[in-house]
């Protein structure tokens, strides 16, 4: 049997292509997909800056749908809902003993970055890589979750962020809109930044504060005197770094008020330089963040479930339609997540 899979070629040309649908062995299991969510990542694999190996590769990290078919010692059943974790994990190394599968020494891949993803029918993971999704969770939402919403419930974890403080989320994309809701949820008070004052309307509807609209390339220099104005003079006790930009980081950097965390989230190719007595007079701190653990993923769902955490779906398309998503999120045209809808309405 054949299924639709969107892959990425060693030319890095993508496209869907008829494949093999895959059987699960021991402990794996058939999840036919029924959203997929277009990450801000997948363009670094397009343009070459995440080389799978080998080629060709199906693209994809966040996915939600339905069990097809179980393997052996699987206790799963079919029919059921589940979210896809992309971290593949070990289970037994030492830093997944202790839950942080992100981590795990073993290494052995991730779903859409070195290892066939969910922007397909069907994908086979193993049975720990699935969550079960809340009732009242639609697909397209858990899919999102399976990478953006899970990504700020644990970068939210990581920076320490305590009720009272001030969060600056620089970058209201796909992400920053959910890290929003995360901080919020945590008793910050959020100052959005972002590149259009739709955005900016956007975040302040889902839970910021106040915002800084930075149109101008250069505009990264005034965001230091512009957060401390907005925080009675003290910055930010937490800066959540989503643009990846030298400008942005440096001045993220100098956001921060006397111990405050630079948390840097996502994946970038530019630099940070600065000189360390930046860090050493205040006792701020770097914090970084890669992917996220299993039970971020079944947090994320479970505030999904509760309404904590919305995702703003801002278009749904085909298969068939992953190049137009992808050129409307590298024009950053996009307000919100958009998803991939490949069984009916997700």
């Amino acid at each position: 049997m054949v299924m639709r899979a969107a892959q990425i070629h060693e030319d890095l040309t993508l496209g869907v292509d008829s494949v093999d649908t895959p059987s699960p062995g021991r402990g794996e299991v058939l999840v036919r997909i029924h959203a997929a969510g277009v990450c801000g990542t997948d363009l670094h694999i397009l343009d070459g800056m995440i080389k799978p190996d080998p080629y060709p590769m199906t693209v994809g990290h966040e996915a939600a749908g339905v069990i097809e078919a179980i393997g052996d010692g699987v206790r799963l059943t079919v029919g059921t809902r589940v979210a896809v974790y992309n971290k593949l994990f070990c289970g037994a190394c030492a830093q997944c003993l202790v839950g942080r599968h992100n981590l795990c020494d073993r290494e052995p891949g991730q779903l859409g970055f070195n290892r066939d993803g969910g922007d397909a029918d069907y994908v086979v993971v193993p049975e720990r890589n699935l969550v079960a999704v809340p009732d009242g969770v639609d697909l397209a939402t858990a899919a999102v979750l399976t990478c953006a919403g899970m990504t700020a419930v644990h970068a939210t974890k990581l920076s320490g962020l305590r009720i009272g403080d001030t969060a600056v989320v620089n970058g209201i994309g796909g992400v920053g809109i959910l890290m929003v809701q995360a901080a919020r949820r945590a008793g910050g008070r959020v100052i959005a930044v972002a590149d259009t004052a739709e955005k900016m309307a956007l975040a302040k509807a889902h839970g910021a504060a106040v915002g800084v609209v930075l149109t101008a390339a250069d505009g990264f220099e005034s965001l230091p005197d512009q957060v401390r104005e907005l925080s009675g003079g003290r910055g930010a006790d937490v800066f959540f770094e989503l643009v990846g930009t030298s400008a942005s980081m440096t001045a993220g950097v100098r956001c921060l008020a006397k111990g405050g965390r630079f948390v840097s989230t996502g994946y970038t190719d530019q630099m940070l330089t600065i000189h360390p007595i930046e860090f050493i007079l205040s006792e701020i701190s770097l914090v970084s963040t890669v992917a996220a653990t299993l039970p971020d993923l079944e947090d994320a769902l479970r505030l999904a479930a509760e309404g904590a955490m919305v995702v703003p779906i801002a278009g749904r398309y085909p298969l068939e339609g992953i190049s137009d998503a992808l050129t409307a999120l590298r024009q950053r045209a996009v307000l919100g997540r958009q998803v991939l809808e490949l069984v009916g309405s997700a």
